[in-house]
């Protein structure tokens, strides 16, 4: 079977599914409609095929109604991924100038400015504040949500990292990773930025790469290779650092239960699941509460693959949904660890609960104070 007859036939059988996996989809719960599902993103992409209808704009628009968070597969039998097909159909859409205006615009940011925000890159590194550690040198890819929504974040990450013994680099020639491009269809451009972010990062003298982004994470140890743009050092991920790092930590009381909320890109895309949770339990003395849904079947914060910046108050409505399972278990504290779910997370939590990312939470401890709720 050639590659085609394969996403065809895939394509297929979850078109004529009968949806068992709509009832995790983040997307279905916003909208609650059949056609924002993946069995509604299959069948637009199977009438394509068979040539029964084209993909007309509200069929781009459904396409573009999926956070790519891969929940759907982790319930499906015949473990078609829906989410690369998506994905893949975005690719052509962008190729033949068919995407929302909303991606047009957001590709054009970041080209112009290495970020989805339109900041100032002159500023991308303005919160940073360094120590005079002489230990082994640890490159810091910041990621453009730390950089610039959760500066203290950034800044807790460099504080951290220099208490544990590492001298710290952050280069001001970073750009987005890229994938908030490779996500939304436009893989030319993505790979720009990553031509552009390998050159860079491998002419730095360092022994890793460290991320707290999921998001860069998947980009720097997946798509790069790939697609040819070969890093000259390992990656990890921050929750992975301090995972090998335990004993270091220092500990603190925390005055409510604490739970924990699985990142789509570090724990179904990556498989990082343990590593947090060791960090968390280890810094505070305390179990992680789990809500109902957890690790590979928890649900998406509601901010990836371009929704957000689509259809603002349906990300927000999904936010909102993780945030009240975290109220569901008692818990006052929800510890993430990406700064994008960070972001979304903590706009929904009201007064309700405080949300940390994760080297936030670790530095309270290593600041050496017990920590209250506000």
């Amino acid at each position: 079977m050639t590659e085609p007859d394969k996403i065809a036939e895939q394509v297929r059988m979850c078109a004529g599914c009968p949806k068992m996996c709509r009832h995790v989809c983040p997307t279905f719960f916003a909208w609650r409609s059949d056609a924002p599902t993946p069995h509604g993103r299959a069948l637009i992409m199977h009438h394509e095929t068979t040539g029964t209808r084209d993909i007309d704009e509200r069929g781009v628009e459904v396409l573009y109604q999926c956070l790519e968070c891969s929940h759907c597969l982790t319930w499906c039998k015949p473990e078609i991924d829906i989410a690369t097909l998506v994905e893949n159909k975005r690719r052509e859409l962008v190729k033949t100038n068919r995407q929302p205006e909303g991606i047009s615009r957001l590709t054009s940011i970041v080209k112009e400015t290495h970020n989805p925000f339109g900041e100032d890159h002159s500023k991308r590194n303005d919160w940073m504040k360094t120590g005079d550690s002489k230990g082994p040198k640890i490159l810091y890819f910041t990621g453009c949500t730390a950089a610039y929504r959760e500066k203290d974040n950034a800044q807790d990450t460099v504080s951290l990292l220099e208490q544990l013994g590492y001298s710290v680099e952050v280069t001001p020639d970073e750009w987005c990773c890229g994938s908030p491009l490779i996500r939304t269809g436009d893989l030319e451009s993505g790979l720009e930025l990553a031509a552009h972010n390998v050159e860079v990062l491998n002419s730095i003298d360092a022994e890793e790469i460290l991320v707290t982004c999921p998001g860069c994470y998947r980009v720097l140890t997946s798509d790069y290779s790939e697609n040819k743009r070969k890093l000259n050092k390992p990656v990890r991920h921050i929750s992975e650092f301090l995972g090998n790092s335990l004993e270091k930590l220092s500990t603190c009381e925390y005055d409510g239960l604490i739970t924990y909320h699985d990142p789509c890109h570090l724990g179904r895309h990556s498989g990082v699941y343990d590593a947090p949770r060791d960090v968390i339990e280890r810094v505070s003395g305390s179990p992680v509460i789990e809500m109902e849904r957890n690790k590979d079947n928890a649900m998406c914060c509601g901010n990836g693959a371009g929704l957000r910046t689509l259809f603002p108050e349906h990300a927000k409505k999904i936010g909102a949904e993780r945030i009240r399972h975290a109220t569901n278990v008692d818990a006052r504290y929800l510890v993430t660890s990406c700064p994008f779910c960070k972001e979304m997370l903590d706009s929904q939590s009201g007064e309700t609960i405080t949300v940390l990312d994760l080297p936030e939470f670790v530095m309270h401890g290593t600041k050496g104070r017990d920590v209250k709720a506000d």
